[in-house]
């Protein structure tokens, strides 16, 4: 494995590394960011039903050419019905500098359905109506057209999606990135190229629609058939036509040989599938994790949930050809052995793709940021508790009010899966079972209005933290509501009793948080615990050849 070294690189070397990177740019807003200079983005978004390997991809996977004409999703080969923005998948990435002002208009073309759109990582103060959660924060855009106009006040790797329905695993996300002007992490890379965002996602061969009413209302599963990496991949049991789908393109990262690239991973999975990354002979330093940055870690894997973002330092100090990115999916996306790859090129290798095979593999190579349902016991776990803001001055403020949210999976007559008269959960046999997910003992129910903009329409479905929520026999549902006095500060803290996620309880989150240790610890974490974190951090941070 590689090592990421910390070498410095001159201010005028990296400003025309920069300023080359987007000189090419498909947005004007795509750009290299400078002080003071903030601009209004304008983007068009029609949303309407569409279809992999559609017309528009005449000849492809025979001819390759044909895979990368415009409108042509290839996915994995496999043709089946998506909802796109301007018929993109993934859609199309915004990238500005904080202070931009976003203008987004969106055409819903859809035939039925209604959209939001939902900015996430975006903090939205003082603009909470373009949040887009449909009746919550706005009524949900029917057809026609509706406007979205806000600033980028987030900086940072984030992502947008469709907050309506099953419409974000149907295909309806893309990037969002906000770059700053003068980021703390500069000094780290020579290139954050706007290409190099990296956007993964679960894929199957039906409609989400079918799959999910095959789940809950029949003996279907809802398991990936495989991943995605900027809406490609490959799923080598398909066939289209007598053309094995393996021969669809993949993904191509180019690298420049010697330089320090910053790569920007968003995990867009609709399912509940993490997925294990790691590039072959080559280490990575995660600088950044869900758009904020974090003192640097040299890894060599992460694993990444749905909504989670990874900023990484890829040093391309290795011999100039093609490597292997390798994304392993787990729970959900191991059912299939969901696999999948990209390819990592030198500037000056060969177009082929490396040599050895994709073959599923769970496991982590070497070190691991993020690991699943582990507390990090192995001294190569590395748990995102034990990675440390670059900034944590808010974590270090005592709060005013702290709310516990129990996550659990219960065993519930769900009224929307079963009949409690004619065919309740316990009369039906186990593979026709399907738990409820609820948040301390209470399933979500939409208002009628949102109440951000209609505060008394909603009233009889609320119901709020410490009292009793509206039941209909065991099942609880309701708009669960949490509240919170103007100007306070508050935090949450979650625990759950769902079988692939590490049993805790309330008690564990009860330390104030008044008192911080170094390297973010708190007064209550248990000192072997301190001192293996330390440990990890030295080596780590030595391996960058300079002091953190």
């Amino acid at each position: 494995m590689s090592s990421v070294s910390a070498k410095a690189v001159s201010a005028p070397s990296l400003l025309l590394v920069l300023a080359a990177a987007f000189a090419g740019a498909a947005h004007e807003c795509e750009r290299e960011c400078v002080i003071g200079d903030t601009r209004t983005c304008h983007y068009e978004f029609s949303l309407q039903e569409y279809h992999t390997m559609s017309r528009a991809c005449f000849n492809c996977p025979e001819n390759l050419e044909d895979c990368s004409r415009q409108e042509c999703i290839s996915a994995d080969g496999v043709p089946r019905p998506v909802i796109t923005i301007n018929r993109q998948l993934p859609g199309p990435s915004i990238q500005v500098c904080e202070g931009d002002r976003l203008v987004v208009d969106l055409y819903n073309l859809l035939l039925s359905d209604t959209e939001t759109i939902h900015w996430h990582g975006m903090h939205m103060r003082n603009q909470q109506y373009y949040d887009g959660v449909p009746f919550l924060t706005q009524c949900p855009v029917i057809r026609g057209k509706f406007r979205y106009d806000f600033k980028a006040s987030t900086p940072g790797t984030l992502f947008w999606h469709s907050h309506a329905g099953l419409h974000r695993a149907s295909g309806v996300l893309g990037s969002l990135v906000v770059r700053q002007a003068e980021d703390p992490h500069r000094g780290l890379y020579d290139t954050d190229l706007p290409e190099h965002v990296i956007m993964l996602s679960d894929w199957s061969h039906t409609s989400v629609a079918t799959q999910f009413t095959g789940r809950h209302h029949s003996q279907g599963d809802d398991y990936a058939r495989t991943i995605l990496v900027n809406g490609k991949g490959r799923n080598s049991a398909a066939k289209l036509e007598g053309v094995e789908a393996a021969q669809v393109p993949l993904e191509v990262i180019k690298v420049t040989p010697g330089l320090r690239h910053r790569l920007r991973f968003v995990g867009g999975t609709g399912l509940n599938c993490p997925v294990v990354v790691s590039v072959d002979g080559h280490q990575l330093a995660v600088i950044a994790t869900d758009g904020e940055p974090i003192v640097p870690f040299i890894t060599d894997s992460f694993v990444i949930y749905s909504g989670e973002r990874f900023d990484v330092v890829l040093e391309a100090n290795q011999a100039t050809d093609n490597y292997w990115f390798r994304f392993n999916g787990l729970i959900d996306c191991s059912k299939m052995e969901c696999v999948q790859g990209a390819v990592l090129r030198y500037e000056g290798a060969p177009d082929q793709e490396p040599l050895g095979s994709l073959t599923y593999d769970p496991s982590y190579p070497g070190v691991v940021v993020n690991p699943l349902n582990t507390a990090g016991d192995a001294l190569e776990e590395v748990t995102m508790v034990e990675l440390d803001a670059l900034m944590p001055s808010m974590l270090q403020q005592a709060v005013d009010k702290q709310f516990y949210l129990g996550f659990d999976f219960k065993r519930v007559n769900n009224t929307l899966l079963y009949n409690p008269e004619l065919y309740p959960y316990n009369a039906v046999s186990e593979e026709w079972q399907v738990n409820t997910p609820q948040i301390n003992g209470i399933s979500f129910l939409s208002p009628p209005s949102p109440p951000l903009s209609q505060p008394h329409d909603p009233q009889p479905t609320l119901c709020y933290y410490g009292q009793d929520p509206i039941c209909e026999g065991d099942f609880c549902r309701c708009t669960y509501v949490l509240e919170v006095a103007l100007g306070r500060r508050w935090s949450s803290c979650w625990w759950t009793k769902a079988t692939l996620v590490t049993k805790t309880t309330p008690s564990t989150c009860t330390a104030t948080t008044s008192t911080w240790w170094p390297w973010g610890d708190s007064a209550t974490t248990p000192r072997w615990r301190r001192w293996r974190r330390w440990t990890r951090l030295a080596a780590s941070h030595a391996s960058w050849k300079t002091p953190f």
